[in-house]
């Protein structure tokens, strides 16, 4: 569709009402939607439009997420490009806007709209215009520092507001730096030290992320190298409608907000799946042989070898390698250790997949192996009629379209931020050898004669750790990325669950376990509040997938419970919140002696009367730090 077709299609939709009968057919319309008009215009067609209508007489399927915007300028486009761009990821916004110029009261009032509307992402937008409308009529670059310097001190201070007020993200921006105040200054020395006062204030901005766990700092010197030749401000709208960002440069910070609010969601990628022929490298190994492949130090060859390089970059931050080519095994293999110029090595993969085999069917096989869902993986293919078959056979994995020249196959991959996070965590950089003990533990599975043969002979190790700072990062991280097993998918952020541990009325628990093919790292956590000195409830329960079927879950719940009882407690209430993919737990609190109490519309509440406990899970070994546990 060009970009008139797609206009009237939203509105023939929005005439007939039939977002929900439509949702499959919208979605795919309104992923074609790419100039900023366009997705401005169907944003607004769109904006009446909620999450019950997206879901009526379709799949439950998209997800909602609630977005603040402020700003010292008008910006009501970006929510409705926000809006078209957030639904082609299958997230439906929930918008605050702010009037304009408003962000200060906004944040210091705590009766504001911004906090009676509880957003789960604030996004503050300024620029330039909140130091140069402070300036006197005599300015100098020493005044320019000046001003930039409270004002860095005055964003600190309502960002602390903001977070003794609200649970949700912050983000904000570097400003950029104002061309036209820039050329006011006629000599280059001052333009220097213009230059050089505006960048201390972007990376005091910057610093801002660094120090405030609450916080995310865009940096627009990056953005606006995304943005094509449109000019990054269109002074007309500056004039006429206080407009100090192009509408391009908008675009591009609101497909900045969507790689953030995947991040916030857990909606981020996991997986990455290469091919290798004409992908890793030029050529094919089974023609070409390993001295023929192209690879090295010039053109073609090296634009292969930065590709590596960025894969082997991203696996670094925990990202799973995976290869998915027809092949032979050992030429792949010979390929992968034995060319001088391979970056990645065997050790880089967590699987290799070289076979002749469909190659939708091999992802399922890494899927399942490695126990994540398909719409965590990211396929990445040269050959378009293996794009589209996965695209038809696993519409749930993410598959971009390799430009034909390999020169653009790194922009092309990174510039999505598939597996953008908020925060890393030293857990992260263990994953790929936490997902090759998977792999390992799963072919033990298949030579056991068992489940019960295979459970003993795992040697579990359960460690309940308390909420200590240093665990705090990668909990908050769990919160935010689990999806299957997660009772509730409340996404806590790491200040609000270092408010809870440092509270009498709340108990945290993360656990780790070990096996005899290795440690799992922090797999998991429990968040439980004191409601009473006889009662107890648990706000939340989640557990990575990579343990799933082990009872883990069950030893943690009878701890909790056995716990409770020591305390005198009477009664412990569990919650259940349905979501798209945590169907897999909606009866854990029945098969583990809880009873159905109330329902308060999608919300469950059970409760255990602690009469009876389970018994321990003889395959797992638990180690208890009970003075910390009840600290």
């Amino acid at each position: 569709m060009n970009d008139k077709e797609i206009i009237q299609y939203i509105r023939t939709v929005k005439k007939e009402g039939s977002w929900g009968v439509n949702q499959k057919q919208v979605i795919q319309t309104l992923q074609q939607a790419k100039t900023a008009a366009v997705l401005e215009k169907v944003g607004y067609l769109a904006k009446e439009v909620t999450l019950a209508d997206w879901n009526q007489d379709a799949p439950a399927t998209l997800r909602p997420i609630k977005i603040a915007i402020l700003s010292n300028f008008t910006c009501d486009a970006i929510a409705h490009m926000l809006r078209t761009l957030l639904v082609q990821q299958g997230i439906v916004l929930d918008v605050y806007v702010a009037d304009f110029n408003q962000y200060i009261y906004e944040m210091l009032n705590e009766k504001s709209g911004l906090y009676a509307f509880q957003p789960d992402i604030t996004l503050c937008l300024l620029d330039a215009h909140i130091i140069l409308d402070d300036l006197s009529e005599e300015w100098d670059v020493d005044e320019i520092a000046t001003i930039a310097e409270q004002k860095v001190s005055e964003l600190h201070q309502l960002i602390s507001r903001y977070q003794s007020l609200s649970k949700g993200l912050f983000v904000t921006n570097t400003i950029p730096m104002p061309s036209e105040t820039y050329q006011m200054i006629i000599d280059y020395k001052s333009k220097a030290s213009f230059s050089k006062v505006w960048r201390t204030l972007n990376t005091q901005l910057l610093t801002l992320a660094e120090e405030m766990p609450q916080v995310v700092t865009i940096d627009m010197e990056v953005i606006s190298q995304q943005v094509s030749e449109a000019p990054l401000l269109d002074q007309r709208l500056a004039y006429y409608a206080g407009m100090y960002m192009g509408p391009e440069l908008l675009a591009t910070i609101a497909k900045e907000m969507v790689k953030i609010s995947r991040a916030v969601l857990g909606q981020g990628k996991k997986c990455l799946v290469l091919d290798l022929d004409n992908t890793l490298w030029g050529g094919i190994i089974g023609d070409d042989g390993l001295n023929g492949i192209q690879l090295g130090d010039s053109a073609p060859g090296k634009i292969f070898v930065h590709f590596q390089k960025a894969i082997k970059k991203i696996g670094r931050q925990g990202v799973l390698l995976t290869i998915n080519s027809k092949n032979e095994e050992s030429n792949v293999m010979e390929a992968l250790e034995k060319h001088p110029d391979m970056q990645l090595r065997p050790k880089d993969f967590v699987v290799i997949c070289a076979n002749w085999e469909v190659k939708h069917g091999n992802i399922e096989y890494i899927a399942k192996l490695l126990n994540i869902g398909l719409d965590s993986l990211v396929f990445v293919d040269d050959n378009p009629f293996e794009r589209n078959m996965v695209r038809e056979h696993l519409p749930m994995v993410s598959v971009p379209e390799m430009p034909e020249d390999p020169s653009y196959y790194l922009t092309t991959l990174v510039h999505e931020g598939y597996f953008n996070t908020i925060s890393l965590t030293k857990e992260d950089q263990k994953r790929t050898q936490q997902y090759k003990e998977i792999a390992q533990r799963e072919m033990f599975r298949t030579a056991t004669a068992s489940v019960e043969e295979y459970l003993e002979g795992l040697n579990i190790e359960l460690y309940l750790l308390p909420p200590e700072p240093f665990y705090l990062p990668r909990l908050a991280q769990l919160n935010v990325r689990t999806n299957q097993f997660n009772m509730t998918t409340r996404r806590y952020q790491e200040a609000e669950m270092e408010s809870m541990a440092n509270s009498d009325d709340f108990l945290i628990i993360g656990f780790q376990t070990t096996d005899r093919f290795g440690d799992n790292g922090l797999i998991g956590s429990v968040i439980i509040e004191k409601i009473s000195p006889t009662a107890w409830t648990i706000r939340n329960f989640l557990m990575s997938c990579r343990v799933f079927s082990r009872s883990i879950e069950t030893a943690v719940l009878r701890h909790i419970l056995k716990l409770a009882q020591e305390q005198q407690v009477q009664e412990v209430f569990g919650e259940y919140i349905p979501s798209p993919k945590n169907g897999i737990v909606k009866d854990f609190y029945p098969n583990h002696g809880f009873e159905l109490v109330e329902e308060d519309g999608e919300l469950k509440i059970f409760r255990h009367s602690l009469q009876e406990i389970g018994e321990s899970v003889s395959w797992i070994t638990m180690h208890l730090n009970k003075e910390a546990i009840h600290s």
